[in-house]
C-alpha cells in the first residue's frame, strides 16, 4: 500500500510532537509544566482559561501543573482588579528563574532550528501549519454534525 502525502504529514506531526515529548524528558518536566513555564515566560500572566486554550491540554492536566508550581512557591494566583472572578497564573520571582533555567535551553534549540530553516521556510511552515489546522477543524466540526444528526 502506498502512503499517501496526508499520512505522511500526519507522522511528521506525530515525530515532531515525540521530539517535544523527549525533550521534556531529558529536561525532566511533564508536558503540562513545559506549556505553563513556556507560555508564562512568554506572555507573564495568563487565566487558567487561556493556558488550556494555548496548549489544547485538559483543564486537569494545567490544574495539576498550576498547583505543583504554586507548592514549589514558583507560581501565584492575582486577582483581576476589574473583574475579581478572574484569576491569574503568574511566576513570582523564583518561579521567573526556574522557568527561565528549564525553558531557556527549549528558546534556543527552537531558535537554532529556525535558524537553519531561514525566515521564508518558517513563515511558510507557520501559514501552511495555520491554515492545515483550520480546514481541518472545519471539516472536523462539518464531520461530527453529520453523526450527531
Amino acid at each position: 500500500m502506498e502512503i499517501g502525502i496526508t499520512e505522511q504529514l500526519n507522522m511528521s506531526m506525530v515525530k515532531g510532537s515525540k521530539l517535544y515529548q523527549e525533550w521534556d524528558k531529558h529536561n525532566q518536566l511533564s508536558g503540562y509544566l513545559t506549556v505553563i513555564l513556556y507560555e508564562l515566560i512568554l506572555r507573564g500572566k495568563l487565566t487558567q482559561r487561556e493556558l488550556v486554550d494555548l496548549s489544547g491540554m485538559p483543564k486537569q492536566s494545567i490544574n495539576k501543573g498550576i498547583r505543583i508550581l504554586q507548592e514549589k512557591e514558583y507560581l501565584q494566583m492575582t486577582v483581576d482588579q476589574k473583574d475579581k472572578r478572574i484569576k491569574f497564573c503568574e511566576l513570582t520571582e523564583s518561579g521567573k528563574l526556574y522557568a527561565q533555567k528549564k525553558i531557556q535551553p527549549l528558546f534556543e534549540l527552537e531558535n537554532k532550528t529556525a535558524e537553519k530553516m531561514g525566515i521564508e521556510k518558517m513563515e511558510m511552515l507557520l501559514n501552511l501549519s495555520d491554515e492545515w489546522n483550520d480546514t481541518f477543524s472545519h471539516f472536523l466540526k462539518e464531520q461530527k454534525g453529520k453523526e450527531n444528526k
